[in-house]
C-alpha cells in the first residue's frame, strides 16, 4: 500500500475516532474545491495588504498592520461565502491562531509531505486543511530568525504586539500552518 494511502486511511480513522469524521465524495469534491479557491483568495488579499503595509512602512509598520487588520480581512471573505476561514499553527503569533490538538495532527501530515491538502466530514460539516509555507525572502522579515532576518523595530513591535508569539525562527520553504475552512452543513 502507497504510504499516501496509509495516511489518509489513518486520518480517516483518526478523523472518526476523534471527532466522528465520514467523508461524502460527493459533496467532498465540491467543498475541496471551493476551499482552495477560498484559501487561495485568502492568501492573496492578506499578501497584496501586508506587502503595501510593507511599502508604506517596512515590516514593523505591517507588524501593526496586521495586528489590526488580518482577522477582520480574513473574516470578510468569511462572512461573503458563510465559512468559517481562519489560520491555525502550532507556532502561532495570535493565540486565537492555536492549532487544536486534531489540526496538529493535520499539521504533522503536512510537515511530513503525506497530505497537500485535506477535506475532513466533522459532525456539523466540512473542514478542509490547506498548508501555509514560508514562500517569499518577504515572509522572513517578521517570521524569520531573530537579529539575523527581523529587524530590531521589528522585533520590538512583534513582542509588544504579540506578548507571546511563537511565530519566528523559520526559514524560506518551512510548514508556516495551515489554512482551515469550516463549512457547516446547511
Amino acid at each position: 500500500m502507497k504510504a499516501s494511502m496509509l495516511f489518509a486511511i489513518s486520518l480517516t480513522v483518526f478523523s472518526t475516532a476523534f471527532y466522528g469524521v465520514r467523508q461524502t465524495p460527493q459533496q467532498s469534491v465540491n467543498y475541496q474545491k471551493l476551499g482552495d479557491s477560498l484559501s487561495l483568495k485568502a492568501q492573496q488579499t492578506l499578501i497584496s495588504n501586508l506587502m503595501g503595509a510593507i511599502e508604506k512602512g517596512g515590516a514593523a509598520y505591517a507588524v501593526d498592520f496586521c495586528n489590526e487588520n488580518a482577522m477582520p480581512l480574513t473574516h470578510s471573505i468569511s462572512t461573503k461565502r458563510s465559512v468559517d476561514i481562519q489560520r491555525i499553527s502550532v507556532k502561532n503569533r495570535n493565540p486565537d491562531n492555536a492549532a487544536s490538538l486534531f489540526d496538529k495532527k493535520i499539521l504533522d501530515l503536512f510537515e511530513s509531505n503525506s497530505l497537500k491538502d485535506t477535506l475532513v466530514r466533522v459532525s456539523k460539516g466540512y473542514v478542509y486543511y490547506k498548508p501555509i509555507k514560508i514562500g517569499m525572502p518577504t515572509c522572513l522579515q517578521c517570521h524569520g530568525k531573530p537579529k539575523q532576518d527581523i529587524e530590531a523595530a521589528t522585533l520590538k513591535t512583534i513582542q509588544r504586539k504579540y506578548r507571546f508569539d511563537k511565530a519566528t525562527g523559520y526559514a524560506m520553504g518551512d510548514l508556516r500552518g495551515a489554512w482551515k475552512l469550516a463549512f457547516p452543513d446547511k
